[in-house]
């Protein structure tokens, strides 16, 4: 039996009536009631974040009769999309033999991808992927992308900001997860299972138990060396193991791949060489600052992503249902339908902000024999949209550091949180998606300013460093050339720092900023020492610690 039959149907009056631009659109595409059934999950489980989690994890003995084990593993991965990406590494280059399970299927996701090239070239050093087969999912490629906030009644109006190595590249996910699938199956003495849903992980000192229900065989327990979490935002292990915040903030995310839209160089056009990185047609309504994203596929198609930012706290604003609702009434504003329009498929889904207070880490990213990664972790920054960009950045080093500690059995906590890509840069600009929130109350055209504002300063600086925001790379002397000059564009600019982030904030982004030059004079000695001390430890922490610093 579907485990959708309790939540609202595609057919139901409620839905007809209170979404009609949603069922109407929904009604029109491809297996539109089945990614309608995921939507509703996804939307309905946001509360979950603000509940107390059912504890899925058990530490020590097992106590009690205990589910036969079905198969033994190296390791267990919850989570089908980036989780399959992580497997099919670690099964394909490495050897390890690994399970990756999902409670719909393994390799589908429901969204696609837009990367550099230079970022993509990560699969292949990771060892994936050679160069060629990367070629067979790469859908579009386009001269450049730019970014333009709307400007009316604002004090600086920046010119559209032009990139030329940002979301150069449209990938589709269906194509990289399938041939991840089959890279993981040929590996030999690894699997994929589908439909499959995590009940509990019994940690042990000497390894985990894994069980689950799966749709055909029933109940179903698997044993492993490492159980790696990457059930996204809304990972029950990640709120289990961080019980006061897991998430600070959520971007819901919605839009479709459609085909017939107008073609041409107006704004409300199509250009198939020019990716739209960042747009806004107007001002915050409803307290929400609306953004659109567009970029052109393969086969005449188009995909038009709808965000917005909101605290966590603030769960009735981050409806994903209501926010399709937006984007099927104002759509037509953005990008005009044209000659034989049609919906192809619909994308969703909710991105991830952590607000870091104090010193280090803030999140818990690991337990004994247990790593969370992906949007489960939530260290990236929630201004490059998705996690596709951060972790295929940190492929290499991610499933690297995974195979020396299966070696090493370096498989405690502390160990394991070496693994994560937490950097103070990373933090300290996560910090900035407080500035992306309409507030209630505020100017309507606060965010706009402000974001009019960055623009014109990066016009204005190097290339790299406009490139190092978006790609979560940004340099400790970029960050402060920004900072400088947007003060230079808008003196009055650091009044708004306590008005939007309050006192314990601005006092944590102040932190921040110290850990962030902190973390660059460590970097720069790193590179000074170069190769000093290669050997002199054990293989696991000297390359965490390398890649920590030479590679970051």
């Amino acid at each position: 039996m579907s485990s959708f039959n309790a939540l609202p149907q595609l057919g139901s009056a409620a839905i007809r009536e209170a979404y009609p631009r949603t069922y109407a659109a929904f009604c029109g595409m491809p297996e539109g009631e089945v990614w309608f059934e995921r939507l509703v999950e996804l939307d309905l489980h946001r509360h979950r974040l603000l509940a107390t989690p059912q504890p899925m994890v058990v530490f020590g003995a097992a106590s009690g009769p205990q589910s036969a084990v079905s198969e033994t593993f190296d390791v267990i991965v919850a989570g089908g999309c980036f989780g399959l990406i992580v497997g099919a590494t670690l099964a394909a280059h490495y050897g390890w033999r690994v399970l990756v399970f999902d409670r719909h299927w393994v390799g589908r996701t429901h969204r696609d991808w837009n990367i550099s090239r230079g970022e993509l070239q990560r699969l292949s050093e990771a060892g994936l992927f050679t160069p060629s087969e990367m070629e067979a999912f790469i859908t579009a490629e386009y001269d450049g992308g730019f970014v333009k906030f709307h400007a009316e009644d604002c004090p600086i109006a920046a010119a559209p900001l032009w990139f030329d190595d940002v979301l150069t590249l449209a990938v589709s996910s269906d194509r990289l997860l399938a041939q991840c699938r089959q890279k993981l199956l040929a590996a030999g003495g690894s699997r994929c299972l589908d439909q499959a849903t995590l009940e509990q992980v019994q940690v042990e000192a000497e390894g985990v138990t894994v069980v689950v229900r799966q749709a055909e065989a029933g109940r179903l327990a698997f044993r492993g060396q490492l159980f790696i979490d990457t059930m996204g935002t809304l990972s029950p292990i990640a709120r289990q193991l961080n019980p006061r915040e897991t998430v600070s903030y959520l971007c819901p995310t919605v839009g479709t791949i459609a085909t017939g839209f107008a073609t041409g160089s107006a704004a409300d056009e199509v250009n198939a060489r020019v990716g739209e990185i960042l747009v806004t047609t107007g001002h915050a309504q409803d307290g929400r600052q609306l953004l659109w994203e567009g970029f052109a596929g393969q086969d005449g198609e188009f995909t038009t992503y709808l965000f917005h930012y909101a605290p966590v706290a603030d769960i009735g604003r981050l409806s994903l249902l209501a926010l399709f609702e937006t984007y099927f009434e104002t759509l037509p504003q953005y990008k005009r339908p044209g000659a034989g329009f049609a919906f192809r498929r619909p994308v969703f889904g909710y991105i991830p902000g952590l607000h870091h207070v104090g010193l280090g880490p803030q999140k818990r990213t690991a337990a004994h024999r247990v790593l969370l990664l992906g949007d489960a972790a939530s260290l990236n920054s929630p201004l490059t949209f998705c996690g596709f960009g951060s972790l295929v950045r940190n492929l290499r080093r991610i499933t690297h550091l995974i195979d020396l500690a299966l070696k090493g059995q370096h498989l405690d906590e502390a160990s394991l949180r070496l693994i994560n890509a937490y950097e103070p840069g990373v933090a300290i600009m996560a910090a900035f998606t407080r500035y992306m929130v309409a507030d209630e109350g505020e100017d309507p055209k606060a965010v706009n300013e402000l974001l009019n504002i960055v623009m014109e300063a990066l016009h204005q600086l190097p290339p790299s460093v406009r490139t190092g925001l978006f790609q979560d790379r940004m340099a400790w002397g970029d960050f402060v050339k920004l900072m400088l000059q947007m003060q230079k564009l808008h003196p009055n600019i650091w009044e708004a720092v306590p008005r939007k982030l309050g006192m314990v904030y601005t006092s944590a982004w102040v932190l921040n900023f110290v850990e962030f030059s902190a973390f660059a004079l460590q970097k720069e000695l790193a590179g000074v020492m170069g190769q000093l001390g290669r050997g002199l430890r054990e293989d696991f922490y000297n390359y965490a610690n390398y890649y920590r610093y030479a590679l970051a």
